[in-house]
């Protein structure tokens, strides 16, 4: 891994550039960018930076998921070798040289702007940033609506500007995550679109305004594009027709050099191709590891050879238990492997409408061998999670539209075709987000009945069964299909958690002790599962046993205000004055505005003799909630 460090020997490149800023849209297909030739909404900006650079046509994701395509942009890297299958349980191994620590290693300022949760830094996705922003509405430990694990673009936009006013001295890298066109889009997928295009023209005014754009080179693309109902599917990540797998792809280069601006490149490319690019332009090292190509002989005019791209989705397998896809593409045909296979004229067909396996079974057979042939050549990482998923974890990632409830089935599922299970999974996919934002009505429990008589083989059917009732104030049926759920599904950390909390409010504590945990045994980092047992240990009158919880926890989740609070509390009853001051000052630096935190402040003071303080403190409890003096 040397490599990351060495400077390169193409420093003296006429390409290279001081700083270049890596640009992100998130659920973007190339098709709905005017410079693509999209009529019916014009993206002015991503036209500008087209024309006067250099346009890929025909770029595609490995994956149609946010994290591991993003692991593949950042290392250069294929699924089958950095590992992170889907967005659930995955973390990138930190033995992958990833971009943003060679910039840093070789001088540059280097910083990340995020838009939503799931490219947070749990992921290990953040390695090598500087400053990695994925500040939100809220701390993340107190989310609870889907619109505050995401921010807008112009909020992105507005925190790189005031980062980038400080260091436009550079040199610099800099990596935007905008997220807008992803689920939920009220005001639709084009208006979306422009809020993204109208940023990007912010960015572009500022770097001509400050004499950048001519030492800055630009890279504009996106993880993967969104099924708007092609093959049944209404998103992505299930499956990998190029609805979902293309992507714009965007050069615009610091200086003309020996690139000709406003230019078009016909050949295919893959994200992995991006990171080997990105260090060739700016002149460093591109690691040994990396398996993506440097795309910079087609930025001259030059030319590759071909090569095969390889796309997959494991969401069917890993979420339900079903057959995976993979995919391969060379020249005009692409292959996907399927229990029933499936092989497409590119060039006839573009949107993948007529299987030709069956009419060209030797064609199809062939490039089932190529497909055989990369894997066997790519592949050293093992399919599956590198940890058990927190329940947190499976319940933030279903506000945002991803599925999941961590759980697996096994055995003839695994036969199961995806193309057969397209609605299941689309129901199952509305249930769960319908759950997840507390619209759960009686509806729910037809359409479940629904999903079951479609797909038996769910595990989590019960879990959802049991989650409606939940929500329907029907406890005793609730409580039924938990246990049911969890003798059949043991491995649902989720439906485990949502049991648990509902045995505290029966007052079940011995269970809901057991529920908790077990859930920790298989994730510790469940912060949830550990305030709730740290709760219950209270309720129960194991104040020492609660406090090392606590402690345990904001160790976990420096962050978390409610936990600090809770720690306060029990350290104030206790009569650790000094303790439970630290804790509450610690509840108003993440949260000024904290009524309860400063109203608590105020006693640990007052039981220390620092009256100024004290009434300092609490006025300012009482500015924020009159109601407390009465308490006083």
């Amino acid at each position: 891994m040397a490599a990351a460090l060495f400077l390169s020997v193409l420093a003296g490149s006429e390409l290279s550039a001081r700083n270049l800023i890596l640009i992100s849209v998130d659920t973007l297909r190339a098709d709905r960018l005017s410079c693509y030739g999209y009529e019916a909404n014009r993206t002015p900006n991503f036209d500008r930076w087209a024309r006067e650079g250099v346009r890929f046509e025909h770029a595609y994701t490995e994956t149609p998921l946010t994290l591991p395509a993003h692991a593949s942009l950042m290392t250069g890297l294929f699924p089958t070798a950095h590992g992170i299958r889907e967005n659930l349980g995955f973390k990138l191994d930190p033995d992958f040289p990833a971009l943003a620590e060679i910039f840093r290693n070789n001088g540059y300022a280097t910083a990340g702007f995020i838009g939503s949760y799931v490219m947070s830094s749990e992921t290990g996705i953040a390695r090598g940033f500087q400053v990695y922003d994925e500040t939100f509405d809220r701390a993340i430990e107190s989310v609870v609506a889907p619109t505050e694990l995401q921010r807008s673009a112009d909020q992105v936009t507005d925190r790189f500007l005031e980062w980038l006013r400080e260091h436009r001295g550079g040199p610099f890298f800099v990596f935007l995550h905008y997220f807008d066109p992803h689920m939920p889009r009220p005001r639709g997928y084009d208006w979306e679109v422009s809020q993204v295009d109208r940023n990007l023209g912010r960015i572009d005014g500022f770097l001509r305004e400050h004499d950048l754009l001519d030492d800055t080179h630009l890279v504009v693309t996106s993880d993967h594009g969104e099924s708007l109902g092609e093959h049944g599917e209404s998103g992505h990540g299930f499956f990998i027709y190029d609805s979902t797998l293309r992507v714009p792809l965007i050069f615009r280069p610091a200086s003309t050099g020996g690139i000709e601006r406003s230019r078009t490149v016909p050949d295919p490319v893959s994200l992995a191709d991006v990171m080997p690019t990105v260090l060739e332009l700016a002149g460093l090292e591109v690691p040994e590891s990396v398996q993506g190509r440097s795309l910079v002989p087609l930025l001259e005019g030059g030319a590759l050879e071909a090569a095969g791209l390889y796309a997959e989705s494991y969401v069917p397998s890993l979420q339900f238990g079903w057959s995976p896809l993979r995919s391969i593409r060379t020249g005009r045909y692409k292959f996907i492997e399927a229990p029933r296979p499936e092989l497409y004229d590119l060039e006839s067909d573009p949107g993948e409408t007529r299987n030709l396996y069956r009419e060209e079974i030797h064609l199809g057979r062939t490039y089932r061998g190529k497909l055989e042939e990369w894997v066997s050549a790519h592949e050293s990482a093992r399919v599956g999670p590198t940890a058990a998923i927190p329940p947190e974890v499976m319940e933030r990632l279903a506000a945002l539209g991803y599925v999941g409830t961590g759980s697996r089935p096994g055995g003839r599922a695994s036969r199961i075709d995806p193309k057969d299970r397209i609605e299941a999974f689309e129901r199952y996919h509305y249930i769960l987000n319908q759950l997840s934002a507390g619209e759960s009505d009686r509806g729910l429990l037809a359409e479940v009945e629904l999903l079951r008589g479609s797909a038996p083989e769910i595990p989590g059917i019960g879990f959802l069964l049991a989650w409606i009732h939940e929500e329907l104030g029907q406890v005793p049926e609730a409580q039924r299909h938990y246990q049911s759920s969890l003798r059949t599904d043991p491995d649902n950390l989720l439906a485990r958690s949502r049991y648990a909390v509902l045995l505290m409010r029966l007052g079940s504590y011995d269970d809901a002790e057991g529920q908790l945990l077990r859930i920790l045994s298989r994730a510790p980092d469940d912060y949830k599962s550990r305030n709730n047992l740290a709760g219950l240990y209270h309720m129960t009158g194991r104040n020492d046993q609660a406090a090392e919880q606590l402690r345990l926890l904001v160790g976990l989740r420096p962050n978390y205000s409610a936990a600090w609070q809770n720690l306060g509390n029990l350290l104030l009853a206790g009569e650790d004055w000094p303790g439970a001051e630290g804790a509450f000052r610690r509840v108003i630096e993440l949260n000024p505005d904290s009524a309860a935190g400063h109203f608590q402040l105020a006693r640990a003071l007052q039981a220390q003799g620092l009256e100024s303080e004290a009434s300092r403190a609490r006025e300012r409890a009482f500015e924020l909630d009159p109601r407390l003096r009465a308490r006083q």
